[in-house]
This record gives C-alpha cells, structure tokens and sequence, in this order.
C-alpha cells in the first residue's frame, strides 16, 4: 500500500548535496523554519533526473523552494515516510544572503 501527498517547503541547504552510490538519486538537507513552534527542523529529501541535475549543484546555506511528494509506505516491520522532489528552485544563492541573515549551523541543533 503506498500513501502519497504533496509537500511545498523553503528551506535552506544544510550541508552539500550528494549521490549515495552509483544511482541517480541525489540527497538534498534542508533547514526549514516551523512558523508555528519558531522553531528550526531539519528536513532530508530525494530527487531524480532533471531535479537532481539541478539539486547536485546547489551549496551550503543556498535558500531553496521544493515542490514534491509524501511518500509513505506500510512494511510488515514498520513504515517508511520519504519526500520525493519534482521541482527544487532556487531562491537565493547563501553568497548573495546579507550577513545578518547567514546561520552558522553548527549551533542550530
């Protein structure tokens, strides 16, 4: 049984993102700001093809938007949710970011 429902986020890169193997997946980490708690979540998801040509060169501290889908699945030793990319955007380069608004993450967790 699979699950699916969209999910829209703006975030920005936590670390480089990158290709776990030989595959065509490419794993992106994201800081997203919980406007209800005020607080910072940290938000992992995959894209393909084009999206992940795209996603393989982003850096650092780039804000991004994503546009994607929920992927959730029932196994008989438990479930598996997962964001699945079909649109990452870039908003801002974390160069072109004035300085007040740059996170030093290493203090964020």
């Amino acid at each position: 049984m699979v699950r699916v429902n969209t999910v829209q986020m703006v975030g920005e890169v936590r670390e480089r993102p990158f290709r776990p193997g030989e595959g065509n997946r490419v794993v992106v980490k994201v800081r997203v700001h919980d406007d209800e708690s005020g607080r910072f979540d940290n938000v992992e998801f995959d894209s393909f093809g084009a999206v992940g040509d795209f996603a393989i060169r982003l850096f650092s501290g780039d804000r991004i938007a994503v546009r994607g889908r929920l992927e959730g699945r029932v196994f008989d030793d438990g479930d598996e949710i997962k964001i699945v990319a079909n649109h990452v955007e870039l908003v801002r380069r974390a160069s072109d970011a004035p300085a007040n608004e740059r996170h030093h993450h290493d203090h964020d967790d």
